[in-house]
């Protein structure tokens, strides 16, 4: 049954005009929730990758997002996350598992071809993780990964090569799921670090600058917020420019919303409100369609649905949010990639009120 999509007024000066097209059912899992999801272009099209409590799965796509192949089962499930990258005519992918009945948990890194085969594993994932990012630069793989449990979460990195790992969160903090940005020589951690003041919490936004191999450097904070998770996500465009996506918890504003800033070095400029953003899932931010592209979990009378607005790279004119909705249906998780004309969106249900079966739609998102 197709979603439903409709869409509501953004604050702001209407931009273009944007609509989905027809949505493909990619999975069906008896599980009722994914682990995570993840989307990317490869050399022969769209290949979607997910996991729950059955294991890891990829399945093609068609430029539209109709699938093409059988879904397959590739391995173990990724229950603390998945991420997945491309370089060249190679996929990477990172599963990172977490610990369980005393056992230490771990990230593997594997190249993806008609199978996947491990290349490197680095440890420790605590039992309450979840999030994984992984980047290719310059023929290395860099993958950061929260590890988290009871009391505690902080943030890990590596490089392929030597199974070194470095802490580049704030002890003293609750850090989140990072994500990795690389450009060219660039490569940029970002992430959200947490405290507990009562009923309130004290965020903010950290980046890092990875630097050449084998250096960390120093993390800086570039965003301060009141959301339990800003969830950022960074953008780090070829052409020039970067930006930052985040949620955030604003006065005046009952509703958490999904902010946007120009990135200057470690510095933001003032912040743009694009649309609600209080979904359980992480936004993601995407170059295509001549802009930005916007598209995170929300709400709205208690429903749950996949918000998505294109914005113009100077923050001033963005569209009407458009939104994937469907009656008795919770969608939770997105992942998103650039097409040659749209944007390609994997959406990921999760089971009504905890329960039943979740689906996994590919839907396309193009703009006049």
């Amino acid at each position: 049954m197709a979603a439903v999509t409709f869409c509501s007024a953004c604050d702001n000066n209407v931009g273009r005009r944007c609509r989905f097209g027809s949505d493909h059912a990619v999975f069906r899992s008896e599980a009722g929730l994914f682990d995570d999801v993840a989307l990317v272009k490869t050399a022969t099209g769209p290949t979607a990758f997910f996991s729950d409590a059955t294991g890891l799965y990829t399945r093609a796509l068609d430029e539209s997002g109709l699938p093409r192949s059988r879904a397959e089962r590739i391995g173990e499930r990724c229950d603390a996350g998945l991420a997945a990258a491309v370089s060249g005519k190679d996929v990477w992918l990172a599963c990172s598992r977490r610990a369980h009945s005393g056992d230490v948990g771990s990230v593997t890194v594997y190249a993806f071809e008609a199978g996947l085969t491990a290349r490197q594993r680095f440890s420790p994932v605590g039992s309450e993780s979840q999030g994984v990012a992984l980047a290719v630069r310059e023929g290395r793989v860099h993958v950061a990964w929260q590890d988290a449990a009871l009391g505690g979460g902080q943030l890990r990195y590596a490089e392929s090569g030597p199974p070194i790992t470095n802490v580049i969160s704030d002890a003293d903090w609750f850090a989140s799921t990072p994500r990795l940005s690389a450009n060219g020589s660039q490569l940029i951690a970002v992430w959200d670090e947490s405290q507990e003041h009562g009923s309130e919490y004290e965020s903010r936004v950290r980046m890092l600058d990875l630097g050449a191999r084998g250096r960390t450097g120093t993390a800086t904070t570039v965003m301060e917020a009141h959301d339990a998770s800003p969830s950022p996500a960074m953008l780090v465009d070829p052409r020039g420019g970067s930006w930052l996506a985040f949620r955030d918890r604003r006065k005046g504003r009952r509703k958490t919303g999904l902010y946007l800033a120009h990135l200057f070095g470690s510095r933001a400029s003032e912040v743009v409100r694009v649309g609600r953003a209080d979904g359980v899932g992480r936004p993601t931010l995407t170059a295509c369609l001549s802009g930005l592209v916007a598209a995170t979990p929300r709400t709205f009378a208690g429903d749950y649905f996949v918000g998505v607005v294109q914005v113009d790279p100077d923050l001033q004119t963005f569209s009407l949010e458009q939104q994937f909705y469907e009656d008795s249906h919770e969608f939770s998780q997105v992942a998103a990639t650039c097409l040659d004309t749209r944007l390609l969106l994997l959406i990921a249900e999760r089971g009504r009120l905890g329960g039943g079966r979740a689906a996994l739609r590919s839907v396309g998102f193009s703009c006049e």
